[in-house]
């Protein structure tokens, strides 16, 4: 049984949410593969493509931003905005994706992004035998 609730704890944490709090507001990411034109709904951060976008919807503003191509990342940016769930200096971070704006005047502004508390409490009810 122990091993099983292993495994079961590795799957749902490279099984990226799609629903964030960022700021204190609700933001939907969706991330697809577009390597062969069928842009299938990305499930598993495992299984991101080189073909892959996101599609962040956040009080007003939609982004499409597609996958950088830094090596040990799974991030995706237009080079003003980005967001990312692995990065070389914080690891694997899918909880708490991060999301960065790059301003006019070059300033980088984070916006602090992590999983809604019920979707958390939810993931916890999962794990537990």
């Amino acid at each position: 049984m122990n091993i099983f609730t292993l495994l079961l704890s590795l799957l749902i944490a490279i099984t990226p949410s799609s629903n964030f709090v960022c700021d204190g507001k609700t933001i939907k990411a969706t991330i697809r593969n577009n390597l062969n034109g069928d842009f299938s709904v990305v499930t598993n951060l495992e299984e991101v493509d080189q073909g892959a976008f996101v599609v962040l919807n956040w009080e007003g503003i939609n982004l499409m931003l597609p996958i950088s191509f830094q090596k040990g990342e799974i991030s995706f940016t237009d080079r003003k905005w980005l967001w990312s769930y692995q990065d070389n200096e914080q690891g694997l971070h899918e909880e708490e994706p991060r999301f960065a704006q790059r301003m006019p005047s070059g300033e980088i502004v984070e916006h602090e992004c992590k999983l809604p508390i019920t979707e958390t409490k939810m993931e916890e009810r999962e794990i537990l035998p």
